[in-house]
């Protein structure tokens, strides 16, 4: 409610409430009124009586000689309708004390309602504080469910744009796996020719090299049979014993070991020990003991934001440098696995910052 209108409803409540309260009571409010009224009256007539009497007396005393049966008789009925009146007033006045007493009764239930209805007056005026505490309280929660509704919607605007921008992303994401997929096949299948051609190029090289040394070979026969010619016949058991190159790919596996958690990316062995160091996908580049034909670790050097693509050891064996594919070289010396030089440029830079200048290029 607004302005005054809240205080005009609670009179208005107040009045209808006493209304409702004196209602039960209105029938001795009204019998206390007549017997007020009956008092004056009666107080009046009595008034009126003494001065009759008094009047009488006063006639009497005059009339004592000169009045006969006749006087004697009004003065007995006079006397009577004293006796009568007398009679009435103490009837009237028993009726008083009665009223009186009903009176004060009611006075005393009319305190104690005045008390119940002040008590109930300063409960109204206590609810009517808590009331209007309760509507402040439900405006302020109204308007925090207000902002917090509009924060509600700014959120869900920025879910759903994060939600396009994640789907955005998982098309691209999805498309660079793709296209990683297809360049992984690719190189695959260009390393698989580059082995091949260099497989070509070794059994071509072995077999010119294997034809050069018969050759050279069948002249120092010629040369040392023109020499000696009582030696023709030791010449098959010289060509017998030369010793014969020839080439064969491994058919049979001899060691396989897990190295990575993921892809395998670079291999090399140690110039210097049965060491193998390895790159993964895993940002790690693992040093692994085969010189008793198992797969012992022995150590793994961190230090890698990237997949490890390629890694590489000194002259001496005492370093081990390893590219990744967060545009960075690493270097790890081999005793203790510890990083000592990072650099986000290419290998060369690295080089000079490598004591001795150990990595032959």
């Amino acid at each position: 409610m607004e302005g005054g209108e809240w205080r005009n409803n609670i009179i208005n409540q107040l009045r209808a409430r006493n209304k409702r309260e004196t209602f039960a009571f209105q029938d001795i409010f009204t019998f206390q009124s007549r017997l007020f009224d009956n008092v004056n009256t009666l107080k009046n007539e009595n008034l009126q009586l003494t001065l009759v009497n008094e009047r009488i007396r006063y006639s009497n005393t005059e009339s004592v000689s000169s009045g006969g049966g006749i006087v004697n008789e009004k003065i007995q009925a006079l006397e009577q309708k004293v006796l009568s009146q007398q009679e009435e007033l103490t009837s009237l006045h028993r009726r008083r004390g009665e009223s009186s007493q009903q009176i004060i009764n009611l006075n005393a239930k009319v305190h104690d309602l005045e008390k119940n209805l002040q008590a109930k007056d300063i409960i109204i005026s206590e609810n009517t504080a808590l009331i209007a505490s309760l509507r402040a309280e439900i405006q302020m929660y109204e308007n925090n469910m207000t902002e917090l509704q509009g924060l509600n919607q700014v959120l869900r605007d920025e879910h759903q744009a994060l939600q396009i921008a994640f789907a955005a992303i998982e098309d691209k994401l999805r498309k660079a796996q793709d296209e990683n997929r297809s360049l992984v096949e690719r190189l695959i299948k260009y390393k698989a020719k580059d082995a091949d051609k260099m497989n070509e190029e070794n059994e071509h090289f072995l077999k010119k090299k294997s034809d050069k040394v018969k050759k050279e070979l069948e002249e120092a026969a010629r040369e040392g049979g023109s020499r000696s010619s009582g030696s023709g016949g030791s010449d098959d058991k010289i060509m017998d014993s030369l010793p014969y190159y020839a080439t064969s790919l491994p058919n049979k596996v001899a060691l396989r070991f897990d190295a990575h958690d993921g892809e395998v990316n670079a291999v090399k062995w140690s110039p210097t020990d049965r060491i193998v160091a390895t790159g993964g996908a895993d940002r790690k580049v693992k040093l692994w003991d085969v010189s008793k034909c198992t797969s012992e670790n022995r150590g793994t050097l961190v230090g890698s934001n990237a997949g490890v693509m390629s890694v590489d050891f000194d002259s001496t064996g005492a370093f081990i440098v390893g590219a990744s594919n967060d545009f960075a070289s690493r270097v790890w010396t081999v005793g203790d696995q510890r990083l000592r030089c990072e650099n986000p440029g290419n290998f060369l830079e690295i080089k000079s910052q490598i004591p001795w200048g150990l990595f032959a290029l």
